[in-house]
């Protein structure tokens, strides 16, 4: 049997209607499972609480108490031996002198205090990559000793007669032997001690013989060679003076020493005299007559 065209065409119309119902019923259920939000708790960090400090801390004195409170702190971060209020610091870390210098904000541990009767050694403040070089001094070229623990200094190089150095591919000799040549070699360099002094909160300014600098390993080489070739001296940096100068080396020439006259008189040449004497003898009566002598 044949089926009319007209039927044909009903049954296409209502097949494609239904899969287009059937296609935006689906795509419209999609849409709804994509659209779920999904709600992801954050952790909860636990926080415990830990002596922090307030200001800055030297190395080497005895704290105090008052110069710490207490803070909450993310437990991960709070290290081992931390200090968890005033009274755990009054009860094992009194009368123990600090180990390094301790920066407000820091928390407070046991590892950042000495053992009881111990002192802070000069190694403590070294820098990882640093080194102490100690250098000769005296009262002029360490600045008159106005020079402290704890400053900033340039090192300053002065050429001995006949040196030949080399520094920063500069050469640092006399050009004759009336003059000198000077160079910064070092700048914006930590003074650690002065003498046998590492005091950092000292205010005792006074003269010294050497002074202990924290440098690197290869400064410590340049100061090593520029100690036998010539003579170093200080100068002192300000306190928020954090500037490098670019620096040639500088030649001055040293006055000649004027030529005094002898203090000695020379020998006056004997005069020749101007008259001479004549006697005239007339019987016993002897007469003397000054008579002039041609030059």
């Amino acid at each position: 049997m044949q089926i009319s065209p007209v039927v044909t065409l009903i049954l296409s119309i209502v097949f494609g209607v239904a899969a287009i119902l059937g296609a935006r019923f689906w795509l419209g259920s999609s849409d709804d499972e994509t659209g779920v939000e999904t709600v992801i708790e954050a952790p909860v960090i636990a926080r415990e609480p830990v002596l922090v400090a307030v200001r800055d801390i030297p190395r080497g004195v005895m704290v105090d108490p008052a110069w710490f409170e207490v803070e909450e702190r993310p437990a991960v971060e709070i290290p081992r031996g931390a200090f968890a209020d005033r009274k755990a610091l009054e009860a094992t870390g009194l009368g123990r002198p600090t180990l390094i210098e301790i920066a407000a904000g820091d928390m407070m541990s046991e590892k950042l205090l000495l053992a009881e009767g111990m002192r802070a050694s000069l190694s403590s403040r070294i820098e990882p990559g640093y080194r102490a070089y100690t250098i000769r001094m005296d009262d002029v070229s360490g600045v008159a000793g106005f020079v402290l623990p704890g400053d900033r200094v340039d090192v300053i190089f002065i050429a001995n007669e006949g040196s030949q150095a080399m520094f920063d591919d500069q050469p640092v000799s006399p050009r004759s032997e009336s003059s000198r040549s000077a160079i910064v070699l070092l700048q914006n360099v930590e003074v650690l001690g002065l003498d046998l002094n590492d005091d950092m909160i000292g205010n005792d300014a006074r003269v010294f013989k050497s002074a202990t600098l924290s440098v690197s390993l290869e400064q410590a080489q340049k100061l090593s060679v520029a100690s036998e070739s010539g003579t170093l001296s200080l100068a002192l940096r300000g306190s928020a003076d954090e500037q490098f100068m670019q620096a040639e080396a500088v030649n001055l020439d040293r006055p000649r020493p004027r030529r005094v006259a002898s203090s000695v008189p020379r020998p006056l040449a004997p005069r020749r005299a101007s008259s001479s004497t004549v006697e005239v003898v007339l019987g016993e009566q002897v007469t003397q007559y000054e008579v002039p002598v041609s030059q």
